[in-house]
């Protein structure tokens, strides 16, 4: 009975060492975890504070904006460019700006001029390939 008195106190002695361990493994996890919440709700907090400053700040800068341009607008005189509310817009052809170019547009004639040319090549080379 002595070899198993010993097997079971070696066992026992095994299991609380393990169990020591993990408890000391978990102690330090929630430790760790109670550290990196609290530097959560700090961060959370400063965010806050910044956030609501700059809103104050907006807000601030909003009503000097306007106010700074209804005294301009006095100083000035009249704004520049069409009159708000004014009907004309254009003579009703747009340019269309695609890459930095402006489209160019071609009249009816030249259309026409271009059509049949392409045509005389199109019966020209349908010739050749009955030909050959």
């Amino acid at each position: 009975m002595a070899k198993t008195e010993r097997r079971n106190t070696a066992t026992e002695h095994k299991i609380e060492e393990f169990a020591e361990d993990l408890g000391n493994l978990l102690g330090s996890a929630t430790a760790k975890a109670e550290s990196w919440l609290n530097q959560r709700q700090q961060i959370v907090k400063r965010l806050t504070d910044v956030r609501d400053t700059a809103s104050k700040l907006l807000s601030e800068l909003g009503h000097q904006a306007q106010s700074a341009v209804k005294v301009g607008t006095k100083a000035y005189g009249k704004r520049r460019g069409r009159p708000v509310g004014s009907k004309n817009k254009g003579s009703g052809k747009a340019i269309i700006i695609v890459g930095g170019k402006q489209k160019r547009t071609m009249s009816a004639k030249a259309r026409a001029a271009i059509s049949r040319a392409q045509k005389a090549r199109w019966a020209k080379q349908k010739a050749g390939a009955k030909k050959n």
